[in-house]
């Protein structure tokens, strides 16, 4: 029979009380108590103990690596529920029965309660079942690497395709065995892993049906692939990252504050702005990423600059690799788009006046289409073409704005791209526009079309990839 034992918190209550419990010993430590009580305890009216819990990413890799051991280990584990004031469901954590300071095994949290700050994240909405109730976790899957068969990279993998899994259902949701019997056998051994390159990690996201990118490796270009990254982060692509001076990898699923501030500063924005343009990358505006980093609790802030108040030791400076899992029709890679933006401003014949704030990001048509419908202060023109024209299944936008505009949420530019366009294509534009005219291609009569003398107001950007979170 599965138990459920609530225990209720006070001010004097840790989670050591859960050592009261004899046959918890084998899976907690001094270690996941300190860190229960760092992050959690602040939050925490009562837990609920369930046990036995059977956690499948536990016992995959129990079946294949646990049960070859001399020594005995369980099959079974613990699953502790966290739950605030007013009842409030907060998530669980597995507790697995292996290695001093590797305990904390599947865990959804929800960002609300550990964050300090303000921030955009990727997340999804996860069915809990407890007693027979069922309860629901917004969050991103996060676990401990257990440093004997699976290491940092197995368990970045681990968190998208997990995500990727709950959110569509053209997606599996593999155990982390899956993920660990699924490295080409060529590169060495599986267990004990020594550590997975950026192809491996690219070869397992190809089986398990994504066409990744590897981006980096350049140590003097580090800024533009920190803009690369932020552009897929901006779609709602979570990211593997790999630093070579950490001998690390760990996934990135949104950043943190908007620094408005800069924008207030002339000096700084001409040293900011992109060469021989009037363009500013979104990017530059923003200073921190979240990630969920096994060795660290979830939803840590990556800064660009370390001090003593940040969450993790290393920066993002010190990213060297990103791998990106694209979807099959996600063909043109930021970077092509990039270069072909810098010529539109060039060569082109529609120009966007005075400084700019640029935000490239890649979404559905669909998805597009449906913000577009539901914005009420966009010319109804313009509205009606987005709404009505073809496009390709997955598109890059690129959103440009005044200053004053960006403050305040809003958009004056738009340029709509076919993001299975080839490489060599020149044109691959869908639609542009600025505030006096609309051009958009027609499919049907492969021709540009163009609407001039129009008076376009700003509208609100578009935001649907990410979640911002208040604290």
């Amino acid at each position: 029979m599965i138990s459920y034992t609530t225990i209720l918190f006070n001010e004097e209550t840790g989670f050591e009380i859960l050592l009261t419990i004899p046959e918890i010993k084998k899976y907690i430590d001094d270690y996941t108590i300190d860190v229960l009580n760092k992050h959690l305890k602040p939050f925490v009216s009562k837990i609920i103990v369930e046990f036995p819990y059977y956690d499948q990413d536990y016992l995959s890799t129990y079946y294949i690596h646990y049960a070859k051991k001399f020594k005995n280990y369980p099959k079974h584990c613990y699953r502790i529920h966290f739950i605030a004031e007013d009842n409030i469901y907060c998530g669980y954590t597995v507790l697995r029965p292996i290695v001093f300071g590797k305990k904390l095994g599947k865990t959804y949290l929800s960002p609300k309660c550990l964050l300090s700050s303000p921030a955009y994240l990727l997340y999804g909405e996860y069915k809990v079942h407890i007693n027979g109730n069922e309860w629901k976790i917004k969050s991103f899957p996060w676990m401990m690497q257990d440093t004997d068969i699976s290491i940092c990279a197995h368990t970045a993998i681990w968190t998208i395709l997990r995500y990727y899994g709950n959110q569509y259902i053209q997606y599996a949701n593999p155990t982390l065995g899956d993920i660990i019997e699924n490295v080409h056998e060529e590169w060495g051994r599986k267990t004990p892993s020594n550590g997975l390159t950026p192809v491996q990690v690219s070869d397992i996201l190809t089986k398990h049906g994504f066409y990744p990118i590897i981006r980096g490796g350049d140590k003097d270009n580090i800024g533009k692939l920190l803009a690369e990254i932020m552009a897929y982060i901006e779609s709602g692509i979570p990211i593997i990252a790999m630093s070579d001076s950490q001998q690390h990898a760990f996934s990135i699923i949104g950043h943190g504050e908007i620094e408005y501030d800069i924008l207030d500063d002339p000096e700084y924005i001409n040293k900011i702005k992109e060469p021989n343009t009037d363009i500013i990358l979104h990017s530059k505006l923003i200073n921190s990423m979240y990630i969920m980093d096994d060795n660290l609790f979830p939803f840590r802030k990556l800064d660009k600059y370390v001090t003593s108040k940040s969450d993790v030791k290393y920066s993002m400076y010190e990213i060297t690799y990103a791998v990106v899992p694209l979807y099959s029709r996600m063909q043109l890679e930021y970077h092509e788009v990039y270069q072909r933006f810098l010529a539109l401003l060039k060569y082109g014949d529609m120009k966007w006046k005075g400084k700019q704030i640029t935000r490239i990001y890649l979404t559905s048509s669909d998805s597009l289409k449906s913000y577009i419908k539901k914005t009420s202060d966009i010319l109804p023109d313009l509205k009606n073409i987005i709404v009505r024209m073809n496009m390709s299944k997955f598109v890059w936008c690129i959103d440009l704005s005044e200053i004053d505009e960006y403050k305040e949420g809003k958009v004056s530019g738009k340029i709509i791209i076919d993001a299975t366009a080839g490489s060599k294509e020149t044109e691959p534009w869908i639609l542009m526009h600025n505030k006096e005219q609309i051009r958009y291609y027609d499919v049907y009569k492969d021709s540009y079309m163009e609407i001039e003398d129009v008076r376009i107001q700003p509208y609100t950007q578009y935001i649907h990839n990410l979640k911002p979170i208040n604290t």
